[in-house]
């Protein structure tokens, strides 16, 4: 069998990512830019290529590439929550359905850690909230105590206007919390601390998407829903998964790491009996989405961690939930290590660890029509801790399972479940991955120990080969009125960075608006260069700013103006050939140098007499001839108008009199 490796692929090449094993240090590779890279074929369904139906609309997959293709114009290196939601968006200020719609390729870098809110703030966004019968605003304390299940409520789901309210502070929350994420993305994190924190990032109706090297933690619920009848002593029920994959495919999460934060379930109070729940999922993908590969992730002291397949109700899920979990790490986690519904899911080389006992109630749960193939699987049960735990039957009826191990011994698992199941599993998948994909399994007795030094963020050498912090700062030039001494319009903005990190990106912004981008090549801290040509400019001023980029952060140059006042076409000069005033003569427009014209428009007396489309030569004479017949005796005012793109320019009066 052949030594397990994981094979990332860039847009021209490949990169060994697993440690070195060697016994000797070695110095630490060179930082990749995680942001150009794409999903290795074979690596799990999110590699496939083929028909996928999302919620019942059929696509065509193609393999998962995130926003590899981006225009330069589409690289962000954000450190804010606003940051990320409006790269997300695709503009400032954007909406969460310009978030979700958005199908432009994007790469957005994450530096430090993004904070979405703080959930001491959570009586802010109930204070916006009016309860209708009172008029007073709503408070989490006052709905707790109006449907304690032992008071004149009783055991009966909220109704009402303090639910009715609740839901409302529930939408106030997920205005400011929850962000979409639309087509084509690739979000990593840059070095060992990128996080996203008091979020819940929702992958929704998109395809083609990266996530990498982020811990994503603490997606916290201000107000968690009571349900009295949810099991025989009720639960309280959060909306939000630090990260959820609805109705999305082609997706790959990789190298991340997933908890509670500073609200571990640990610390949860108990309301009614039960714990005061204020996560949902680490990881979900439900609602038809398909093709997924989770990938070197760690999740944490979480309870319900990933469920794939919401509702045992949603046929049109079956032939969906294809995904594929591989060398990732489970820790002190309660469930759903995944529970699966109706999908083909491929679990192998994964490592699960229990430090105590604790919230565990099972790791794998066989939902409905689901077909769980599971290889080579490690775990570090606490003392006591029957393996016939690890697995659990959700209305399945089939699981594969082989190579597995409990504490370094090999165990039959599904064995240990049947054994004293009131309805056993069989042992069995209706698919194969080998059928699927190329993948190589490692030997179980490596699992555990490659799986801590590779899993989880912070472990990739992310950032760029090319510097080690964020750029310098560039030097802005421009060539206007160089060569003719015309300040046309037409010029090129030159970008030095003389010495310093050095840049992958440099945008071009014009009077704050960004008018063009490059991406670059270097070496810090050689010179870098980078021309923008700029043409077509009316007669104005124009302030330049040039943000240079890469994975680290960006840097913005001093601003650099450049004033146009030769745009328009130069005036030219009217002439006559009418020596013997007999009303047949030819009238001249000369313009003998300067910016050139590209349509010309003659007037005689304020009436238009003739037209010409011009090729112009700036800054050469250009010269019009307009042949003008049969004028009655008279006095006659003619004036040229020479136009281009910038403007138009008359010429002077020419008077000719008529005499026969």
């Amino acid at each position: 069998m052949r030594a397990r490796h994981t094979l990332v692929v860039t847009l021209a090449a490949g990169a060994l990512l697993l440690p070195s094993t060697a016994a000797s240090a070695a110095p630490p590779p060179p930082a990749v830019d995680l942001g150009r890279e794409v999903l290795p074929p074979g690596d799990g369904w999110a590699s496939y290529e083929g028909p996928t139906v999302p919620d019942g609309k059929p696509t065509v997959a193609t393999g998962t590439t995130g926003g590899a293709a981006a225009d330069p114009s589409q690289v962000y290196v954000v450190d804010t929550w606003q940051e990320l939601r409006d790269a997300l968006a695709g503009k400032p200020g954007g909406s969460q359905t310009d978030a979700r719609t958005n199908t432009v390729p994007r790469i957005i870098y994450v530096t430090g850690t993004i904070t979405a809110f703080d959930p001491a703030t959570c009586d802010d966004f109930a204070r916006q909230v009016t309860v209708s019968d009172t008029g007073k605003p709503f408070r989490m304390a006052d709905y707790i105590a109006y449907y304690d299940p032992a008071g004149p409520w009783g055991k009966v789901r909220p109704s009402g206007p303090l639910e009715t309210a609740r839901i409302a502070a529930a939408a106030v929350q997920a205005a400011t919390t929850l962000q979409h994420v639309g087509s084509n993305v690739t979000l990593v994190g840059v070095g060992d601390d990128a996080a996203i924190v008091g979020a819940s990032v929702r992958i929704r109706d998109a395809h083609n998407v990266i996530v990498r090297n982020l811990t994503i933690a603490d997606a916290y619920d201000c107000f968690p829903v009571w349900d009295p009848t949810d099991t025989a002593v009720g639960n309280w029920n959060s909306a939000y998964d630090n990260v959820s994959v609805w109705t999305s495919t082609s997706v790959w999460v990789d190298h991340n790491t997933f908890h509670d934060g500073a609200h571990p379930h640990s610390a949860l109070p108990v309301v009614f009996g039960r714990p005061f729940e204020t996560h949902d999922g680490l990881l979900d993908i439900t609602h038809g989405s398909d093709l997924v590969t989770v990938s070197y992730n760690r999740l944490e002291n979480h309870d319900k961690t990933e469920l794939i397949g919401s509702s045992d109700s949603r046929l049109q899920d079956r032939g969906q939930h294809r995904v594929t979990l591989h060398h990732n790490h489970w820790v002190d986690i309660g469930q759903r290590a995944p529970r699966v519904r109706f999908g083909d899911v491929h679990l192998y080389d994964n490592l699960y660890t229990q430090t105590q006992e604790g919230l565990f109630q099972y790791y794998w749960g066989a939902g409905i029509e689901s077909s769980i193939y599971a290889e080579n699987n490690a775990f570090e049960l606490a003392p006591g801790v029957d393996p016939g735990r690890i697995i659990t039957r959700w209305a399945g009826t089939q699981l594969f399972e082989t190579g597995s191990t409990v504490n370094g011994e090999p165990t039959d698992l599904l064995a240990a479940f049947n054994a004293t199941a009131p309805v056993p599993l069989a042992p069995t998948a209706r698919w194969s991955p080998a059928d699927v994909y190329d993948y190589t399994l490692d030997p179980v007795e490596d699992v555990p120990a490659l799986v801590r030094a590779s899993a989880g963020a912070g472990v990739l050498s992310s950032g760029t080969p090319v510097a080690t912090a964020a750029p310098g700062v560039a030097v802005l030039s421009d060539d206007n009125g160089q060569g003719t001494g015309l300040f046309d319009g037409s010029y090129t903005v030159t970008a030095n960075l003389y010495w310093g990190q050095n840049a992958t990106v440099a945008k071009l912004y014009e009077n704050g608006a960004l008018v063009d981008a490059e991406w670059l090549t270097g070496t810090t801290p050689r010179r870098q260069t980078v021309r923008f040509p700029v043409t077509g400019k009316v007669n104005g001023t124009y302030t330049y700013v040039v943000e240079l980029l890469n994975p680290y952060g960006t840097s913005t140059s001093r601003p650099h103006t450049v004033v146009v006042k030769d745009a328009s076409p130069a005036v030219a000069v009217l002439s006559d050939d009418n020596r013997d005033g007999d009303g047949s003569f030819t009238v001249t427009t000369s313009l003998w140098w300067g910016t050139n014209a590209t349509h010309y428009a003659l007037y005689r007396d304020g009436v238009l007499v003739d037209e010409q489309e011009l090729v112009a030569a700036t800054p050469r004479r250009q010269t019009v001839r307009t042949v003008v017949t049969g004028l009655e005796p008279g006095t006659y005012r003619f004036v040229a108008v020479l136009s281009n793109d910038a403007g138009s320019t008359p010429t002077a009066e020419r008077v000719v009199t008529v005499r026969r």
